[in-house]
């Protein structure tokens, strides 16, 4: 089975604009924050905005207080003047391309034109565009309509935004047929246009298409439709839920695209749910990977390894204790931490929340027993060791208090300050797993400055890895309120810091062991930096990558960097 995914899938340009805006004024914290009616029609976006606390309110009479939201699909001018009486301070996100239309049917029914709109009669924006229209607009929805229209005096086509451009563009040819001055301007969205230009081309190359987005959505049903007319199979869903691997068994090529309003995560999820329907052994093996990177349980063989590596880097005697204490040590914070998230949101991985929830007990046992592992092991080594482990355990416990207190509720305190999760890790990577065991067992054979080309080493691999991650899904990540590195730098800013993250350490390191800083075995930690760059060109290459392949192009990093020293100390004399 090869899956293709359209690259124009997910949001369009103003339901990005709009999701955006909202997320902005609840930073701000002007609340509470209501939507007059669905924002969008996609059920997970509503969720996820209600889950931040944004109501959609049916019946809007009696709003008082907060900001209202306008919907992206536009509002009547009967509603927005009742709207505009209300003591509420009123937001508008209707999209600029609806808004270009309401503007244009205004402005020719205003010129005494005789306004036809081509749209769903039963949904908003059409409702929206015959109020602009004015008294004579008449909607049809295809070129079956034409006949059954009165004589119109200066008849002016246009169309709802979501149309199909085949649609529009036969119907157009009917209505010239039967008015010869007809007016026409094609006022479907560019982002529609290209959305149903991509599937056509597409359609061809395989034997099926998944058609993702609510079924309240008019663009995602036009989308169903346009796959249809082109032969293939259609499996119109909302989610990863809807798939159904026994209707899906005899299609080798799978098409996946989305409508306007669909975000980014419930694509990636999609698309990693039908990978894992390859085959039982495959899928079962995807299944175990996938858990590995849920549970955090590759945090402990990561670790060691690395700090196995600084120890043949800096020459570093008696280090297998401490290495094994903070490779514990590191993986109960992570687990903790993905357990305590876990309550937070679960709008953006099913499985992964699905994984936590169920073995929440198991990791919860596995996290204690590896700190009392650390614990018992600190016992054997240096106070100077014991004291700043034990430290950090406190630290982290006041870093996660707000998920304790508030569970689902948005992050407070350090929590909120953007990226404070990443450097906080990748600070405790570097800390555990090269300067304390430096200053607790001695000054290695290097001296600070190997210490330190090291330690700066593991910090960029660590970060450079968390901005891969946040990279992916930007949006997902704004949805559920997690200040990342990306969120507050942009994306320009942040792949500039990710790629001095990656290059910055071959410096150092080619560097550092030409000046006889670290040993040779060190050149081996800049394979994670060669397997982050092979990710972040695979993940910019994939639309909608998996969150499987996300953690595989950057936690598939940490094992790179930490086994190919140990490979090259085998064979260096």
């Amino acid at each position: 089975m090869s899956v293709m995914v359209a690259r124009t899938a997910g949001f369009c340009w103003g339901v990005r604009r709009a999701v955006d805006l909202v997320l902005a004024e609840l930073k701000r914290g002007g609340g509470p924050c209501r939507v007059s009616g669905p924002l969008v029609h996609n059920p997970q976006v509503l969720d996820a905005l209600a889950e931040r606390g944004v109501e959609c309110c049916r019946d809007t009479g009696e709003v008082r207080g907060g900001v209202l939201f306008l919907p992206t699909h536009g509002t009547t001018l009967e509603e927005r003047g009742r709207l505009d009486a209300l003591d509420v301070r009123l937001r508008d996100l209707t999209c600029p391309r609806v808004g270009r239309a309401l503007a244009l049917a205004r402005r020719k029914s205003s010129d005494g034109c005789s306004v036809i709109i081509l749209g769903d009669p039963d949904h908003r924006e059409v409702h929206a565009l015959k109020s602009y229209g004015g008294e004579s607009a008449v909607v049809v929805t295809g070129p079956g309509d034409v006949e059954g229209l009165p004589d119109l005096q200066r008849p002016f086509l246009l169309s709802q935004t979501t149309q199909d451009t085949e649609v529009f563009r036969r119907t157009e040819e009917a209505l010239r047929a039967r008015f010869p001055g007809l007016q026409s301007e094609n006022t479907i969205c560019d982002s529609t246009g290209l959305r149903q230009e991509e599937l056509r081309k597409l359609c061809p190359k395989a034997d099926c298409a998944v058609v993702v987005g609510g079924r309240d959505s008019a663009n995602t049903a036009r989308l169903a439709d346009i796959a249809k007319s082109c032969g293939l199979p259609v499996f119109l869903i909302e989610s990863d839920a809807g798939l159904d691997p026994r209707a899906l068994q005899g299609y080798r090529r799978i098409l996946v695209t989305s409508g306007a309003s669909t975000p980014g995560w419930v694509i990636r999820r999609v698309r990693g749910r039908l990978l894992e329907m390859q085959g039982a052994t495959a899928g079962r093996a995807l299944e175990l990977l996938s858990d590995a990177f849920h549970g955090s349980f590759h945090v402990l063989p990561s670790a060691f390894l690395l700090g196995t590596a600084g120890a043949l880097a800096l020459g570093g005697a008696g280090w297998m204790l401490p290495v094994v204490a903070a490779s514990l040590a590191l993986s109960a914070l992570h687990m903790l931490n993905a357990l305590l998230e876990s309550g937070f949101s679960h709008s953006v991985s099913v499985q992964r929340h699905s994984f936590l929830r169920r073995n929440r007990g198991l990791l919860t046992l596995a996290a204690v027993l590896s700190l009392c592992g650390a614990a018992a092991i600190s016992l054997f080594l240096p106070p100077l060791w014991g004291l700043p482990l034990a430290g950090g355990v406190v630290l982290f416990s006041l870093y996660s208090m707000p998920l304790i207190r508030n569970p689902g509720k948005p992050p407070r305190g350090v929590r909120a300050i953007p990226g404070s999760r990443d450097l906080i890790f990748a600070a405790a990577w570097a800390f555990l797993l090269s300067l304390l065991p430096s200053i607790s067992l001695g000054i290695p054979r290097c001296g600070l400055p190997g210490v330190a080309a090291w330690s700066a080493t593991l910090f960029m691999l660590l970060l450079a890895r968390s901005i891969l991650l946040d990279l992916v899904d930007l949006q997902s990540d704004a949805m559920m309120g997690r200040d990342t590195i990306p969120l507050a730098l942009g994306w320009v800013w942040s792949r500039i810091l990710f790629w001095a993250c990656v290059t910055l350490p071959v410096v150092i390191v080619t560097a550092s062991v030409a000046l006889d800083l670290l040993a040779l075995p060190a050149l081996g930690i800049l394979a994670g930096y060669a397997w982050l760059t092979a990710g972040y060109i695979v993940l910019r290459r994939t639309p909608f990558p998996s969150d499987l392949l996300a953690r595989t192009a950057a936690d598939g990093s940490l094992l790179a960097a930490g086994i190919l020293p140990l490979l090259l100390a085998l064979n260096v004399p």
